[in-house]
């Protein structure tokens, strides 16, 4: 697809560094405040208040940090991971999701150019960061996140961006009645719930992306990596082997390889 730009390698580096660090530093903000919001407000609290431009403050003293503290990854660099005021610590998820936003928007970018592709991979890559970190931190895939992405998905492929509308539909429908029919089966079998019905929209809005031909390729995908991940986390005495864990960053990294690989990857 023809470039919207051409850039030197160079700058075309520094840009897609600098792009992902402020995306990275405004998903680290939404993936704090989202959930929040879906655990603390009342039916009378604003829908627009999940977007609150409110200052930025630290956790422990509530002072609020001028602009110079809020420079992505090397504010906390500077400032040694410590409140410039009460000098607690911040936590490392700040500069983490930043410097992953960093790393992938510049990988998007190298790939597929800077394109009108190349931006409809940046949408779907920072859609699946802001889903892998709350489902991290919370186990949960928001409605508000995964229903958008299904229906982006759908939209794209009316122009055949990956794959044909019918292929879209039929990967949407089949991909939530996946999980739904392992979803169930497990209960039946063990009594106990085995994942969320976030995994069933997110595999969904998957399918709707890459069609109904690139499902097997991501449930392997995440069905392997997240063994492999878990056994290596309980080797480590990270995480109990039998300790309940997150789903939802598996399928994003299995769509994440899609993206780039394909669908015919298997």
């Amino acid at each position: 697809m023809t470039p919207i730009v051409e850039l030197p390698l160079f700058l075309t580096i520094a840009f897609s560094l600098l792009l992902g660090l402020i995306i990275g530093s405004f998903l680290s903000m939404l993936t704090w405040r989202m959930p929040r919001f879906l655990f603390e407000a009342d039916e009378n609290t604003p829908h627009y208040k999940i977007m609150s431009m409110d200052r930025s403050h630290c956790p422990h003293c509530h002072v609020a940090l001028p602009w110079y503290r809020l420079i992505p990854l090397f504010s906390w660099l500077y400032s040694k991971g410590k409140c410039h005021n009460c000098h607690e610590p911040i936590s490392k998820r700040y500069p983490l999701i930043e410097l992953s936003s960093a790393l992938s928007t510049t990988a998007v970018i190298m790939y597929f150019g800077l394109s009108p592709l190349g931006l409809v991979a940046l949408v779907f890559t920072w859609y699946l960061l802001a889903i892998t970190v709350i489902d991290i931190e919370h186990q949960l895939i928001l409605d508000n996140l995964s229903l958008p992405l299904l229906w982006l998905g759908l939209l794209l492929n009316t122009q055949e961006v990956f794959t044909s509308l019918e292929m879209a539909v039929w990967g949407a429908a089949l991909g939530y009645l996946l999980l739904w029919l392992v979803f169930h089966g497990f209960r039946l079998a063990t009594g106990k719930e085995g994942m969320g019905y976030g995994d069933f929209k997110m595999l969904a809005a998957l399918g709707a992306w890459f069609g109904v031909m690139a499902l097997a390729q991501i449930v392997l995908i995440a069905a392997v990596s997240s063994i492999v991940i878990t056994i290596l986390l309980s080797l480590i005495k990270l995480q109990k082997h039998d300790a309940p864990f997150a789903f939802g960053p598996f399928l994003a990294l299995a769509g994440w390889i899609t993206l780039f690989a394909g669908s015919n990857l298997i």
